[in-house]
């Protein structure tokens, strides 16, 4: 019994130590580092585990199932996410060790159907947990930049309304706004800035790498106003009018769900409030 005590302690120990490693990496060296920045150096190829893991990943199905699109929204890496999966991978293996150990501590004895449904179903949780949390904070980010495009779309029609070129109006809307969202519209930009590529294009680009639609229909706008010479104030309008309407119906829908959610609780509430009031009554009639 001390040996599997032991033997579990030491497994869980490893897990914590593998969690903070990860929480908490270590900087990497300067003269590497330095290496790699100089022209026509070849970067070579990391040597930790922690790349060698991620690597044997890449190459499985967790690997095929990656979600770019959503990971770019949140500016991380498919990196990130296949080193937080294999994380994930071992705290789930090291997850029945941990549990029996403390079974066997407080001297508790589990039937073993019960025991191995709890490890299972604690390894299932924890290996869906990144795909989970990425995919929430996604949704939260995607409906904020929706949000954001509707403001975007009102600045681009005021600079095109001061006489700016359509070119002209994208990129001076996406520096005047603030936030992580502008920011990425200016960072998407930048290449048209520079004249090596179109804002539409580089506005496209951007939106099929988000998922993010309605960004593809602001690029097309001002693609028509560029190439043809199209006056596209009024078409800037409607749109952004369009979002703010869809953006209300959400909302609005959204609430209409949560109140009709609130129905069962309410009944649960008035039901407990009956019988509170009539258990007086109830227990004299019993008693009498």
């Amino acid at each position: 019994m001390i040996e599997i005590v032991l033997a579990c302690g030491a497994v869980s120990g490893l897990g914590v130590a593998l969690a903070l490693s990860t929480a908490f990496p270590s900087p990497p060296a300067l003269a590497p580092a330095m290496e790699r920045l100089r022209p026509g150096a070849r970067a070579e190829p990391a040597q930790d585990w922690k790349s060698r893991l991620v690597t044997r990943l890449s190459g499985t199905e967790i690997g095929a199932r990656v979600p770019h699109s959503d990971l770019a929204l949140l500016g991380k890496t498919s990196h990130d996410y296949l080193a937080q999966k294999a994380l994930m991978i071992a705290l789930g293996a090291a997850g029945p060790f941990v549990f029996w150990a403390w079974c066997a501590l407080l001297g508790v004895v589990l039937p073993w159907p019960v025991s191995w449904a709890g490890c299972l179903a604690f390894a299932v949780a924890v290996f869906f947990a990144p795909d989970a949390a990425v995919r929430g904070q996604a949704a939260e980010a995607r409906t904020a930049f929706r949000q954001a495009i509707v403001a975007y779309l009102d600045l681009v029609a005021l600079a095109r309304a001061a006489g700016a070129g359509p070119a002209e109006a994208l990129e001076s809307a996406a520096k005047i706004g603030h936030g992580w969202t502008f920011q990425r519209l200016a960072q998407a930009l930048d290449p048209a800035r520079r004249g090596t590529g179109s804002a539409w294009d580089e506005l496209t680009r951007l939106s099929q790498e988000v998922d993010v639609p309605e960004l593809a229909d602001l690029a097309a706008i001002a693609q028509l106003a560029g190439t043809r010479g199209a006056s596209i104030l009024d078409t800037l309008m409607a749109k952004a009018q369009s979002l703010r309407e869809a953006d209300l119906s959400a909302e609005v829908a959204k609430a209409r769900s949560r109140t009709e959610t609130m129905t069962v609780p309410m009944a649960l509430s008035v039901l407990g409030f009956l019988l509170l009031l009539g258990y007086p009554a109830f227990a004299r009639m019993t008693g009498g």
